[in-house]
């Protein structure tokens, strides 16, 4: 009946504009669940530090450095970490029972000092230096940005272009779970005294958590078994973690 036909029509564009809308909220709802607990981040300089000690598991400086900055990598650390060791030499401490060590001796030194029991100790001093993930908010930022014309300065002085690299990039991130084991950065049982004491001092300075721990050390640090510690860092979104890029 033709004069029924404007209502008709207005009555289908009533239910088009209402289908548009309903198509639109859920399209909003559904971008706005993907990014539920994602957060604006950026990568900050931080210098921090704990102490190694130990009677069993003697590491060399080198070695020192390059498993404390593996394990910092795997925790989302920028690659260009830095880390500085005092005193990682191998001490005696002689009592009335024992011969002092001649450092001459053609034995291997760390070797003699592991089957000597805890007159023998190593205490280092770890620094290091790390662009590290962190919330970006607006304090953060206006740190950053104050902190750029010193940044500036130390690169024209010395030449060097990394303090370039050092400006702000926001990106999205969450909050995720970071295995560290065997597996997925190949820790060995001697680790479990490092992770023992490493963790707890740079969670503290860095802002991660320790969420599970798998550390078999006894009283001298001694392990049988590879440590594997559950940490909760703020990771870039859709970046793969630590073992999930391996074949």
């Amino acid at each position: 009946m033709p004069h029924r036909l404007p209502h008709v029509r207005q009555f289908a564009l009533l239910l088009l504009a209402a289908s548009s809308f309903m198509v639109t909220s859920s399209f909003i709802m559904n971008r706005a669940a993907a990014a539920e607990g994602q957060v604006p981040a950026v990568l900050k300089l931080r210098e921090v530090d704990f102490i190694y000690r130990t009677v069993t598991n003697f590491l060399a400086c080198d070695e020192l450095r390059r498993d404390v900055a593996v394990i910092l990598r795997a925790l989302g650390a920028r690659d260009d970490v830095q880390v500085r060791v005092n005193d990682c030499e191998l001490f005696l401490i002689p009592d009335d029972t024992s011969p002092q060590w001649d450092r001459w001796h053609h034995e291997d030194p760390a070797e003699h000092l592991r089957n000597d029991g805890e007159n023998h100790r190593q205490f280092s001093t770890v620094r290091v230096k790390v662009m590290f993930p962190i919330e970006a908010t607006p304090e953060v930022m206006a740190e950053i940005d104050k902190d750029k014309s010193r940044r500036d300065l130390i690169s024209r002085v010395t030449g060097d272009p990394t303090m370039g690299l050092n400006d702000p990039i926001v990106f999205p991130a969450e909050r995720r779970e970071v295995t560290l084991s065997n597996s997925t950065i190949r820790l060995r049982p001697e680790h479990c005294e490092l992770l023992e004491q490493m963790l707890p001092s740079l969670a503290r300075q860095l802002g991660f958590k320790v969420l599970r721990k798998q550390l078999s050390c006894d009283r001298y640090g001694r392990s049988q078994f590879s440590p594997k510690v559950t940490v909760e860092v703020l990771w870039p979104t859709g970046a793969p973690l630590p073992g999930e890029n391996k074949k």
